[in-house]
């Protein structure tokens, strides 16, 4: 009897513990794509990356730097486009870093260091201070006039042990002078200690923070050339994310463990215990996992992060299969799919996706093949285009469809192909109970005729305007139209008896 109360107490949890919870305590709030700019070189060609400074954000794909800006609707503008000619590194898996307006790059060529203080719309473009071979990292932090260089232990040919063969550094750079980077002190790797295989650094309180498979560490390297260990907690890790001040998460395949920092004893003080959403493997052949790539939304003190399908073979990422957004304000309950803390939000296109980050209201991520997106989130005009292909239009005028919510009452919506208005759209109809979403979502649709279309790709637009007057685009759907008569579906008219 006692065994049967139990059992009975724990579905009691799992299926009312979440109705019993206001809506305001709810973290719920669905990412959709805003916007999208192509591709103009693969991402991974060599080494990459995605950079906040401002209202700009620059993006590293390969030899071209791209600086975009944002206008009012939200749309992406590219201010500027960079060919470096200078950039030695070739390395796919190479380390990159952005602090003080200056662009660190690490390769199987060295570190490379770029000057970007003016590099904008209206500026000039990225100037080399300095390539210093022989410097070889994939991980890198900066804080101030200090680079901490590093190999990861997950990119050695073998595990950590006490063989020299498996053991890594790293390495602290005075860079003060761009020109002219010099090490002054290095962090050993050793067996049986708090620093056996380093995978991952981060700058938080002015203190080296290292993460390695004996766990989490913070030192004092005001003396760089004598590092002084002041905590360790036993959470080891694969990867961190960091926002360089109070915030710090350890991240594993499966696991991420959050943690505020502060520079006083306790150093760490663990806050949140993070897992995969477990039914995203139901009716999946490939391992998933959590992607190395997310980041800390200080504003609205989220954590956006990836989940991604495993290679079987190579051990990489296959594809990006959805964002996992975790809003740490809400209480951490659990027994619901999504938790009531949580938001995923599925992913169509199949292709890796790197380095999310967050401007304002929109998380920009980069697409192997679609290029740069963002996606709009909380606190802002959200909404879908329903639309995958011009074979789900119908010959002489079709409904197009979709939905749309926000904090704030949504009064109309206009629907545009590229530029070129299609009309408003209608507003209303039974609300989408189906979307996850904490405000109303109702449905919208407009009538078009897009028959004549000219062959060529098209980017369908929806911008929505609150009752407030606020104006933003808040959907995006690039579709492919092959040309008159090829733009639609005939419907077969049945015979009548």
């Amino acid at each position: 009897m006692r065994v049967f109360s139990r059992v009975a107490l724990v579905v009691t949890f799992l299926f009312l513990g979440p109705a019993a919870i206001a809506d305001h305590l709810i973290g719920e709030c669905p990412l959709s794509l805003v916007d999208s700019t192509p591709a103009v070189t693969d991402f991974d060609l060599s080494p990459h990356g995605v950079f906040r400074s401002g209202n700009n954000v620059y993006v590293l794909r390969g030899n071209v730097l791209t600086t975009y800006t944002t206008n009012d609707t939200g749309n992406l503008t590219i201010a500027r486009e960079d060919f470096l000619g200078s950039l030695a590194g070739r390395e796919t898996e190479g380390g990159t870093a952005f602090a003080n307006g200056f662009l660190y790059v690490s390769s199987e060529a060295g570190l490379e260091i770029f000057d970007l203080t003016n590099t904008r719309a209206g500026g000039t473009a990225p100037v080399r201070r300095s390539l210093t071979p022989n410097l070889h990292y994939r991980r890198m932090a900066v804080s101030g006039n200090r680079l901490a260089g590093l190999y990861p232990a997950t990119d050695l040919p073998c595990f950590p042990t006490t063989t020299l063969a498996c053991t890594n550094q790293i390495e602290l750079l005075d860079v003060t002078n761009p020109a002219s980077p010099a090490i002054v002190g290095v962090i050993q790797s050793r067996a049986q200690s708090e620093y056996r295989g380093i995978n991952d650094v981060a700058f938080n309180q002015g203190l080296l923070i290292l993460l390695s498979e004996a766990g989490l560490s913070a030192l004092d390297i005001s003396n760089p050339a004598a590092p002084l260990r002041l905590s360790t907690v036993a959470f080891p890790g694969r990867w961190l994310v960091s926002n360089g001040n109070d915030f710090i998460a350890v991240g594993t395949d499966s696991v991420i463990n959050t943690f505020s920092v502060r520079n006083m004893f306790p150093i760490f003080t663990r806050t949140a215990l993070l897992t995969v959403p477990q039914y995203l493997t139901l009716n999946r052949a490939n391992a998933i996992r959590f992607s190395r790539n997310a980041w800390w939304d200080e504003a609205n003190g989220r954590l956006v992060t990836m989940i991604e399908e495993i290679d079987p073979m190579t051990l990489h990422p296959a594809r990006t299969i959805a964002f996992d957004v975790f809003d740490l304000t809400m209480p951490l309950f659990e027994g619901a799919a999504e938790r009531i803390y949580e938001d995923v939000t599925m992913l169509n296109e199949d292709e890796v996706k790197h380095n999310p980050v967050v401007v304002g209201p929109l998380v920009y991520v980069i697409g192997e093949e679609t290029g740069l997106q963002s996606y709009g989130s909380c606190g802002q005009v959200t909404g879908r285009i329903e639309l995958d292909s011009p074979r789900q239009l119908t010959c002489a005028g079709a409904n197009l469809h979709g939905w749309v919510t926000g904090q704030q009452k949504i009064v109309s919506v206009e629907v545009f192909l590229n530029n070129t208005p299609l009309g408003p759209a209608t507003l209303g109809g039974t609300p989408r109970t189906n979307v996850s979403s904490r405000t109303p979502v109702t449905p919208w649709n407009i009538r078009v005729n897009l028959d004549t279309t000219a062959r060529g790709e098209y980017q369908l637009r929806a911008i929505g305007t609150d009752i407030l007057g606020r104006r933003r685009q808040f959907a995006s759907r690039r579709i492919f139209f092959e040309g008159p008569g090829s733009n639609c579906t005939a419907v077969r008219r049945r015979a009548v008896r």
